[in-house]
């Protein structure tokens, strides 16, 4: 898996109480960041710098009534939002946000940071929140998405299941009514219920009514067809008897039209209807136009017309002779096919009368129908009235065919209820287990992770407060209300909710310890973790462990940065007393002013300061001693308490050298060495030098004595020594310190060896664990 980038500097302009442009670099290989300085100098600032990227938004500003405009205010007073700018550099690239015109966030670049940030007036929020509240806090580490489907699909599926089984139950009484119906309509048949009358009454053997039914269907419609050709028969013949008489009558009118026609008029046809068409166009002609004759011209023109009107009447009659005899043969033909379909429909009769065996009842006709149409009628006015009971046997056998039908349908819908009724009755206890279970274990498995955070807070908790008899934190669901978390804890053996007896201090360190807690379970290598000014109620000396507790916790995160005006912690880091096996950056801010904003100063720790001093050309001398005096107090202070050295006591007045001094005894100081460890990881590995600490210590009182230094407190040993003497007594020191602390792993403080003292990286060994005695 890829790394999370690294931070190498955040840079704002016009943000805030970055009234100019301020820059903060990152220190290469330091995961831990601690900005101090006072109030006002800036830290939430930088705070919010961070959230603005993540978040888009201010969390400083948040709840002090600036409503929907609190936008505006997060530029510098009298700086426009053009000028507004916080880039963040990473090794990753450069994410930088800005204002639009309209007050918008503009990020651009690299991916946004991910931050969980701590304000001081946060910190109680989920300790003291309401129980549905600190759940909605905590809700998006456990991903119950599943079960929750999972449960409401059950849910839903039970709701449907109990209204269809109200539904199947109705139906079923229904079915029952409709069932008793039928069984009272039977005359209710002792010894048997509705519903077992039903089957039975269905179980009885039909005897093909269905096929009765169909053969009936198909006997009367024979019959039917039968009774119609009389009608028929009579029809077409009477229609030959017609037709017959019709050609008989052309007949006689063709030979009487051909009696007065000359027979070879009909040959002269086209001649005189030319001559005709001539005579009527020129009606003063003197001689025939054919023979030029003038003999009968007068007569010429009415003779051939009379000539034509015969010829015309003979033409008609030959058309309606043919059309008559036309006329004949298909009034013949029709009475044929009659008389064919007559005989069609003869064994049609007897094929429906024969193919079914009848019930006995049923009368069909004891004698075929005749083949001989002509006897048909008598034949039919004897079977008419047989023919005529058909209907009713036919609507008896359907009545009975459709009572048959609605019983099996309402018992077919009955069964299919009560099936219905018993499979959901057996079902729905089954979905509510399911359901139960479900629940149950979405329980279990938030249970799990809550008892998870529950330990991880617990866990810090107790490097912070051990044995305080305020441990055991537990956090749990009410098992009475959904989403609702409630916190407890053990107070003095009795289980209480912690804001109920927990001092401000206590709670504020549990709220922090929950925060820390939560906020490493969301891909914490991949978050920058922000604490500001959280150590505000914190009492000594749990100051103490609870800055030990955050260096353990932040080495998980991308980043870590905690701002405070907490000055011990400050003073620690210069004297090397903070965690020193793990690297932390520094950052102290000064005093803010409107023209430059955020201000850095130098946070040298102290050791390097002389040093830096010391290589000064000229040095100056009271400032080298002043500050050697300070280191050495420091480091006497350290070994009178490792080995329990007596110190007078003195109302209110600080040490002397003249106090530290003789106090580490002449028997302590044969006895004080230091093992150089420096680069050697293994353990049992001989150490690669041993400095004996009596000629420092003794080389120091020399010069403390030699110049009666003895009872001047470190700030005024400058006044007392020569300058060769105050540079050497400065070079003493640092090669004390510079054997006792390493500047990777700082003092050696841990006795787990049992026989020295060692650092966290045993690079240095202090002999030996105890004073002599």
């Amino acid at each position: 898996m890829t790394s999370a980038p690294s931070l190498k500097s955040l840079t704002l302009t016009a943000f805030r109480g970055s009234a100019g442009t301020f820059q903060l670099d990152f220190e290469k290989g330091k995961k831990l960041t601690l900005i101090y300085g006072e109030n006002a100098t800036g830290k939430t600032t930088i705070c919010d710098a961070f959230e603005f990227l993540a978040k888009d938004n201010v969390g400083s500003l948040d709840g002090r009534g600036l409503g929907a405009g609190v936008r505006k205010y997060w530029r510098t007073v009298g700086k426009p939002a053009t000028q507004f700018a916080v880039e963040l550099y990473t090794s990753e690239g450069q994410c930088t946000g800005k204002l639009s015109g309209n007050m918008a966030t503009v990020l651009s670049g690299a991916t946004p940071p991910r931050v969980e940030l701590l304000r001081h007036r946060q910190i109680l929020e989920f300790v003291e929140t309401q129980p549905a509240k600190r759940y909605e806090a905590i809700k998006r580490f456990i991903d119950i998405e599943a079960f929750e489907r999972s449960e409401e699909s059950l849910r839903q599926q039970g709701k449907t299941l109990v209204a269809e089984k109200v539904t199947a139950v109705a139906a079923e009484q229904e079915n029952l009514t409709t069932l008793k119906g039928f069984y009272e309509a039977a005359g209710s048949p002792e010894g048997l219920d509705s519903v077992s009358w039903a089957k039975q009454k269905l179980a009885e053997p039909t005897t093909g009514l269905e096929t009765d039914i169909a053969a009936m269907v198909k006997l009367r419609a024979a019959f039917d067809v039968l009774k119609a050709f009389p009608e028929k028969l009579d029809a077409k013949r009477a229609a030959v008897t017609t037709a017959q008489a019709a050609a008989d009558a052309a007949d006689e009118a063709q030979i009487d039209a051909l009696a007065v026609v000359d027979s070879a008029a009909a040959e002269r046809v086209d001649i005189l209807t030319a001559g005709q068409a001539f005579l009527e166009a020129h009606p003063d002609a003197e001689q025939c136009p054919l023979c030029e004759s003038d003999e009968k011209i007068a007569s010429l023109t009415e003779t051939v017309k009379n000539t034509l009107a015969q010829l015309g009447a003979l033409t008609a009659a030959n058309t309606k002779r043919q059309q008559a005899h036309t006329a004949l043969n298909a009034a013949k033909t029709a009475l044929q096919q009659v008389e064919g379909d007559y005989g069609k429909a003869v064994a049609a009769l007897s094929a429906a009368q024969s193919a079914h065996g009848w019930q006995t009842g049923v009368k069909v006709p004891e004698t075929a129908a005749p083949a001989d149409a002509s006897v048909l009628p008598a034949w039919l006015t004897a079977n008419e009235p047989m023919a005529d009971t058909w209907a009713d046997v036919e609507a008896g056998w359907r009545e009975e065919s459709r009572f048959r039908a609605s019983l099996k349908s309402a018992v077919d819908r009955y069964e299919t209820n009560a099936a219905r009724v018993a499979e959901l009755a057996a079902l729905i206890p089954n979905l509510d287990t399911a359901w139960a279970q479900c629940v149950e274990e979405r329980q279990k498995f938030t249970d799990s992770i809550i008892g998870e955070i529950a330990k991880d807070v617990g866990k810090h908790y107790e490097k912070v407060h051990p044995g305080e008899g305020l441990d055991k934190i537990a956090l749990e669901l009410d098992p009475a209300r959904r989403a609702s978390l409630n916190l407890g804890a053990t107070f003095e053996g009795h289980d209480a909710p912690p804001q109920a007896y927990f001092s401000q201090s206590h709670l504020d360190t549990l709220g922090l310890c929950v925060f820390l807690a939560l906020a490493a379970r969301d891909r914490a290598a991949e978050t920058v973790l922000i604490l500001d000014d959280v150590l505000g109620s914190v009492d000594e000396p749990h100051v103490e462990r609870v800055i030990g507790m955050i260096y353990e916790v932040s080495d998980g995160f991308q980043h870590t940065i905690v701002t405070t005006h907490y000055r011990p912690w400050r003073e620690k880091y210069r004297w090397g007393w903070l965690k020193p096996d793990q690297s932390c950056q520094f950052v102290e801010l000064t005093s803010w002013a409107i023209d430059e904003g955020i201000r850095l100063i130098s946070s040298l720790p102290e050791v390097e300061r002389l040093r830096t001093l010391l290589e000064d050309s000229p040095p100056d001398v009271q400032a080298v001693c002043s500050k050697a005096g300070v280191i050495l107090e420091a480091a006497l202070d350290y070994l009178t308490q490792k080995y329990e050295c007596p110190v007078p006591r003195r109302q209110g007045a600080a040490y002397t050298l003249g106090d530290l001094l003789p106090a580490i005894s002449s028997k302590l100081r044969d006895a004080l060495k230091v093992e150089l460890r420096d680069g050697i990881a293994n353990a049992s590995a001989p150490s690669s030098s041993t400095v004996a600490l009596r000629p420092i210590l003794d080389e120091l009182t020399r010069i403390a004595q030699a110049r009666n230094a003895f009872g001047a407190h470190f700030k005024a040993i400058s006044f007392e020594l020569l300058d060769t003497d105050a540079i050497g007594f400065a070079k003493q020191v640092l090669e004390l310190v510079d054997t006792l602390v390493c500047p990777d792993h700082g003092w050696p403080s841990n006795d787990k060896s049992g026989s020295y003292w060692r650092n966290s990286g045993d690079t240095r060994r202090l002999h030996p664990l105890k004073r002599p005695a």
